[in-house]
């Protein structure tokens, strides 16, 4: 009996210590606070340096001719964020960006966000919490990230007032800006929002990456990682999910997927296009991994990029 229990003691203890450790594997902030660049990713975007490097060369121009400004505000929660924001002269809006999980706005938005500058925008290209030069000890999978994005859109409607908001994020920017839209329904500065290769629920995406990355069963772990989440980082990742986030709006939102994406399959930006009433765009690119549609085809992600502004 005693053997039992002890066998018992033994088992409970390395789960929980498993679901601790695979909750600060997926939250916690880390040093560099960056997806580390595998060789499969490395090798994915080698084709596209020059477009990647284009973007990147610009912001350093808007850098060393001093049009870049830094912006910092709190969180709901007491925590500085940062932004960078580039002001456009007789803007016709702004455009509020986020970038993914683990990442950096040089990673996934430089590339694109001069082409934004040249219709005639204003850009706020955000760090999010835990990541970069913004606070935060854990990344929430977009539950107080979308939090976050109120508390700039506020900002940008208290120094530009009048002027409208056009949201863009990608990955798990995209979600938390579909997910925001639940505090921001009321807020008529919102005149459209871009979701690329974003997820529908934090819940299914930690549950799937288990899956699929770590050949595990994922409902054995998910719920006990859940909890963890609540204790040390006070989120759920069961509280939001942009499906319901959706029913709050009606302005016009263009859902964009890779067909080629694992790590958030296309069928997400799918269900989303398909639940949501509002006016709506799904462009969805072949051979495009995981929020690299724009790499694939600038010209075509702009396009519908303009294509959904017109709608406003």
């Amino acid at each position: 009996m005693k053997t039992l229990s002890a066998v018992l003691f033994f088992i409970t203890v390395l789960y929980l210590a498993s679901t601790y450790l695979m909750f600060t594997a997926i939250s916690k902030r880390k040093k560099n606070n960056k997806l580390p660049m595998s060789k499969g990713v490395t090798k994915a975007l080698a084709p596209y340096r020059e477009i990647i490097k284009k973007g990147n060369d610009w912001i350093e121009d808007e850098y060393d001719n001093g049009h870049i400004k830094d912006i910092y505000i709190e969180s709901f929660d007491k925590l500085n964020l940062h932004a960078i924001f580039i002001e456009h002269k007789n803007s016709r809006g702004i455009f509020l960006e986020c970038h993914g999980y683990r990442s950096t706005a040089s990673r996934d938005l430089y590339a694109s966000c001069y082409e934004y500058y040249d219709m005639g925008y204003s850009l706020l290209i955000t760090d999010n919490r835990a990541c970069n030069l913004s606070e935060g000890k854990y990344i929430t999978f977009g539950m107080h990230e979308s939090m976050d994005i109120h508390s700039w859109i506020e900002y940008l409607n208290r120094e530009f007032p009048g002027k409208d908001i056009i949201l863009a994020g990608i990955s798990m920017g995209a979600s938390s800006i579909l997910m925001s839209l639940r505090n921001t329904a009321e807020n008529t500065s919102i005149r459209c929002a871009i979701a690329d290769s974003g997820y529908i629920s934090p819940y299914e995406e930690v549950l799937y990456c288990i899956k699929h990355y770590f050949r595990l069963n994922g409902r054995a772990f998910i719920d006990m990682i859940d909890v963890w989440c609540k204790l040390f980082a006070g989120f759920s990742l069961k509280e939001n999910d942009t499906v319901s986030s959706l029913k709050e709006v009606k302005i016009p939102i263009l859902f964009i997927h890779g067909l080629a994406d694992e790590f958030v399959p296309p069928v997400n930006s799918e269900e989303n296009y398909r639940r949501y009433d509002g006016i709506k765009q799904l462009e969805l690119f072949e051979n495009a991994d995981h929020g690299m549609s724009y790499l694939i085809d600038p010209e075509r992600y702009i396009e519908s990029v303009r294509s959904i502004l017109s709608e406003q």
